[in-house]
């Protein structure tokens, strides 16, 4: 990417001489251009190189300089404004997404039971106040995303009538919209489940939690059975296909790799190899499984793959899927994969980094600061397998300092920016402007505050 294009990138994000940033339009450029860096992007290879640990202990984190340029404002542009001004481009409160599909007769008599869980503390419960209330996570924006890809990439007016969309988006593309969105949430509702198999242990709760576990149950079958319906009116078997292969995702993502006796994720031990093999991700064939276990125990990578089957794949495919609606061609439809998949990496970085350093005692042992440590630092694993050869809890806060002291927050720093910089080129590819930059604004935003945490 030439440093004129960067430029105007800037520009779309309405930066001015007079601000002060995060960081400086070189830093984003040798993203691309400097083949010195640790992580190196070649514009001939879609794949982002990872670094090694001999290639990582050589590494001197760049100093973040605070001053005026063209690059990144230091100011925290307010999410809620980022996302309203997103929703005035498409023309559509993509916030109240969810509302038309939960105000029926089916979840108003799910809501009546709600109630009878106030106090006892079921997962649900939060599940429900952020499905409604909402939450800066890819949960609440995932609609929002599609959208605004749908509308940046444009269509060709002679092949649809005036009737066939409305704010440059066409109405089959605010389905699919819906449809991604709410799979993704009756996925996530389905992992409200409470393990219920030591009833002693919850004891005069136990009923109410198993009352729970049947609302759970139904509310997100009843929403992935309704997308399946409202994915089959859109009369389209690649657009199927594709979604379809996207919730595969998802389930697959909840087995991949080892977990605890509550069924919660664990790391894979580190491996020995030195040199592994990068998940090119980008290049796959995504109508088949996503990766392999191969990757797993390898840090970066590892965090990569499940990702992408959590999140990356489902918002992916959904940006593919608008493409073929639109008509735009497999080298549009293959770019805004891409675009999604990075949008999604981004966005995990943001919540992993947040889930760290705001909840020392249960953060999640697969987040991106704790996978990338251990790589770095198999000894660290040590903490973990100790607690599982003891069959004891893992003592979170003791693990935190032992991560904290690690570089690997200066290697998250690096895939930060590796990830705001590969948004940014594949959002170039998408020729409306307000749409691509409202795109990039939200990225903007997520690095921001991401470095934040990090550089407390």
């Amino acid at each position: 990417m030439s440093a004129s294009k960067l430029s105007n990138v800037c520009k779309y994000l309405q930066i001015n001489s007079g601000s002060r940033y995060l960081c400086t339009l070189s830093r984003v450029s040798s993203q691309f251009n400097n083949g010195s860096l640790t992580i190196e992007h070649n514009e001939n290879y879609s794949s982002s190189q990872i670094v090694t640990r001999k290639h990582l202990s050589g590494y001197t984190r760049p100093h973040r300089h605070y001053s005026s340029g063209l690059g990144l404002r230091e100011e925290e542009r307010d999410w809620r404004d980022v996302i309203s001004e997103a929703e005035q481009i498409v023309g559509y409160p993509t916030s109240y997404l969810n509302l038309r599909w939960l105000f029926n007769d089916e979840i108003a008599s799910t809501a009546i039971h709600l109630r009878k869980l106030v106090g006892t503390n079921h997962p649900v419960l939060k599940s429900a106040k952020n499905l409604l209330v909402g939450s800066k996570s890819n949960l609440q924006s995932v609609g929002l995303v599609i959208l605004l890809v749908s509308k940046a990439a444009g269509f060709n007016t002679r092949d649809f009538t005036g009737d066939h969309y409305d704010s440059g988006v066409l109405h089959a593309q605010r389905a699919l919209a819906e449809i991604v969105e709410m799979k993704r949430t009756g996925h996530m509702i389905h992992k409200a489940m409470v393990n219920l198999q030591d009833k002693q242990k919850h004891a005069d709760k136990f009923g109410d939690l198993l009352y729970g576990n049947k609302i759970v149950l139904l509310t997100g079958d009843y929403l992935l059975a309704t997308c399946l319906q409202h994915l089959g009116g859109l009369h389209n078997n690649e657009v199927t296909e594709l979604i379809s292969t996207g919730l595969r995702d998802l389930v697959e993502s909840d087995s991949i790799g080892e977990h605890d006796q509550d069924h919660n994720p664990m790391p894979t031990s580190p491996k020995g190899d030195d040199a592994p093999r990068v998940y090119d991700w980008e290049n796959e064939d995504n109508l088949q499984t996503l990766g392999s276990n191969e990757f797993l125990g390898h840090g970066k990578q590892e965090w990569v793959l499940r990702t992408m089957l959590t999140s990356g794949s489902i918002l992916g495919k959904g940006c593919q899927g608008a493409m073929k609606l639109a008509r735009r061609g497999p080298a549009m439809e293959k770019e805004a994969y891409k675009l999604g998949g990075h949008l999604a990496l981004l966005w995990q970085l943001y919540l992993d980094v947040k889930d760290f350093f705001t909840h020392p005692y249960s953060y999640s042992l697969v987040g991106a600061p704790v996978t990338i440590a251990l790589w770095e630092y198999p000894q660290i694993y040590g903490h973990i397998l100790e607690s599982r050869m003891e069959k004891q809890p893992i003592n979170f806060k003791q693990l935190y300092y032992a991560v904290k002291s690690t570089r690997a927050m200066e290697y998250l720093t690096v895939v930060l920016d590796e990830e705001l910089a590969a948004v940014i080129k594949h959002s170039e590819q998408f020729p409306v402007e307000d749409a691509r930059s409202a795109l990039q604004k939200m990225a903007v935003t997520i690095h921001s505050e991401s470095l934040q945490y990090i550089e407390k």
